[in-house]
């Protein structure tokens, strides 16, 4: 069965494999070939896959090596390793845009460790590693009007709402409304 993938527009790549960055009860670190079981796993449930504009379902191993091996490699992506269990609970990353002072923000966590606040701790760390490090003007994400517990995290993070559309979902196949944010950093809160 051939692997899916949503066009990506050419864009400016981020240089190098992102650093392992720590909170409070995560650990933030590239992906490796050990993680694709783990990725299957959480993007293999159709309550995690529906939630996200870029992932197909079902989910297969060359979906998950067509992440490490393309979109891995030019984006910033971090697994969320959840201490002391090791257990990769999720992703968080930033994607170029086509504004080179901006970067879009995503992520996405295990369903049996949704409501516990890892996706705000592990996106809040790469919000600030994005303002901090990397020196962005602002960021942008999103959400599709259906999950408004995503739209949460982002207000806890400080992005507003700049606007309501509609996104395909690769997963469901279809177009789907969706809520676009954005944060600045001269109006961040963290």
């Amino acid at each position: 069965m051939p692997v899916r993938r949503l066009r990506m527009a050419t864009k400016p790549r981020f240089s190098g494999p992102p650093p392992v960055l720590e909170t409070a009860r995560l650990t933030l670190r590239p992906y490796g070939e050990a993680d694709i079981s783990a990725i299957v796993e959480i993007c293999g449930d159709i309550e995690v896959s529906r939630r996200l504009s870029r992932v197909p379902y079902p989910y297969s191993e060359a979906d998950a090596r067509y992440f490490l091996n393309d979109v891995a490699t030019r984006e910033l992506v971090w697994a969320m390793i959840l201490r002391p269990s090791l257990l990769v609970v999720g992703c968080v990353g930033l994607a170029p845009t086509d504004d080179a002072n901006a970067a879009e923000l995503g992520y996405y966590v295990r369903r049996s460790h949704w409501g516990q606040g890892l996706v705000t701790e592990a996106a809040a760390a790469v919000v600030r590693y994005g303002f901090d490090r990397l020196v962005l003007g602002h960021l942008v994400s999103g959400h599709f009007a259906d999950n408004p517990a995503s739209g949460r995290v982002l207000c806890k993070l400080g992005f507003v709402e700049v606007g309501r559309d509609e996104m395909f979902s690769l997963s469901l196949g279809q177009a789907v409304p969706s809520v676009s944010m954005r944060l600045d950093a001269s109006s961040r809160r963290i």
